[in-house]
């Protein structure tokens, strides 16, 4: 899975996640479940996300580095 499929299938379903708490909490039913599933999504998503932008930085760094050298 290509990482922009992989970051579009997270947001997706954390969208998902958040509409089925929307409603439990509306219901007043309980949440918890859903709740620790939308951290560990979240959390992922933000790893990705890290990981992607300096692996971008590193990457302009090391061009960067090769034209002052």
């Amino acid at each position: 899975m290509s990482k922009i499929k992989l970051a579009h299938n997270i947001k997706k379903e954390i969208k998902k996640l958040n509409n089925a708490i929307d409603l439990k909490i509306i219901k007043g039913l309980p949440y918890r479940a859903e709740a620790r599933r939308h951290k560990f999504l979240i959390s992922q998503f933000y790893t990705f996300e890290e990981s992607t932008r300096r692996s971008l930085f590193q990457r302009t760094i090391n061009i960067f580095a090769s034209f002052v050298l």
